[in-house]
């Protein structure tokens, strides 16, 4: 990497909002790109101040989830721009994780917008010239420290074939259920938030999804299933509402330090969609938490959350 991951890029404006699979301009966090030194990517980013979702937060610093936002929108930018893959393209993100390695870098000067530069290194598993599995890694550069490390699968699919899978997926689907619209989301405070709107979870024996596809931010575009990016603020809700009452962790304003996400199959609309959490560790003032989704009697999907405390 380059001692001056800056010197490349620029943050004057953003890259087309469809690189980024996004359909809103004020949603697109990447404003640039270029080839490394080393065959790797160089990405800069940059967070609205004012963003009605990642701004909704009761300490001064900025959320790390939006920066793991921000690398997901660089991966696909990467590989529109470098692998040759059409915009446009169905795909499935399969396995996302990060750690945050310094949380100090992400405190709100409350003066200017939180950007850094990403650093992608790519593996392309595709074979005969078809596009298949591929999967990034990388770091986040916020100023001189590293921020944050990430990786992750992704796996494309050839338009025909996807929408043949979702017609067979959604051809086994039972009648809507009225119960799936009838969540009532929590408190705010409950889950380190202010504005109910940006509230994902309802409360229960498992935690109930609140799916409002007028959000702007989480259903930005049109889906033919519930998005990731929604989920995992779910995973985020529940590890925290579960990890206060469990007694391990003080306050619902904390931090995710780790997160690792595996998706096994879709999530449908008009269904119920919940989420179990548990406690699975606590040493050091952080705290582990084993998340489930589950949909139709099955898992779907399942996650590991390591939150802790803000610096003071």
């Amino acid at each position: 990497m380059t001692s001056d991951p800056y010197g490349k890029l620029t943050f004057d404006q953003t890259v087309p909002r469809s690189l980024a699979h996004r359909q809103a301009v004020g949603e697109v966090f990447v404003t640039d790109s270029a080839p490394g030194p080393d065959g790797d990517f160089l990405v800069a980013v940059q967070v609205p101040r004012a963003h009605s979702l990642w701004f909704d937060r009761l300490v001064p610093f900025h959320d790390p989830f939006s920066t793991a936002e921000a690398a997901r929108q660089g991966s696909f930018v990467v590989l529109h721009r470098y692998f040759g893959v059409p915009v446009g393209l169905p795909f499935s993100l399969l396995r996302w994780q990060f750690r945050v390695h310094d949380l100090a870098a992400y405190r709100d000067d409350e003066r200017s917008p939180l950007q850094g530069v990403l650093r992608y290194q790519v593996n392309d598993k595709s074979k005969g010239g078809e596009l298949g599995d591929l999967t990034l890694s990388g770091e986040l550069t916020i100023g001189s420290s590293t921020a944050m490390s990430f990786n992750g699968d992704v796996v494309f699919f050839g338009k025909a074939d996807y929408a043949a899978l979702r017609e067979f997926q959604q051809a086994s689907k039972p009648p809507p259920d009225p119960a799936a619209s009838a969540v009532t989301p929590l408190d705010p405070a409950l889950v380190g938030r202010r504005d109910r709107r940006n509230v994902v979870i309802g409360d229960g024996e498992r935690f109930p999804y609140v799916i409002d596809t007028s959000h702007p931010s989480y259903f930005d575009h049109a889906y033919d299933h519930v998005p990731g990016p929604f989920i995992v603020e779910g995973f985020r809700q529940s590890a925290v509402v579960a990890a206060v009452r469990a007694g391990e962790l003080p306050s619902p304003v904390a931090a995710v330090l780790g997160c690792t996400t595996t998706f096994g199959s879709f999530g449908e609309f008009g269904a119920l969609l919940e989420c179990s959490a548990e406690v699975t560790g606590a040493a050091g003032g952080r705290v582990t938490v084993a998340v489930e989704l589950h949909q139709y009697g099955k898992r779907l999907a399942s996650a590991g959350i390591e939150l802790g405390p803000y610096p003071a």
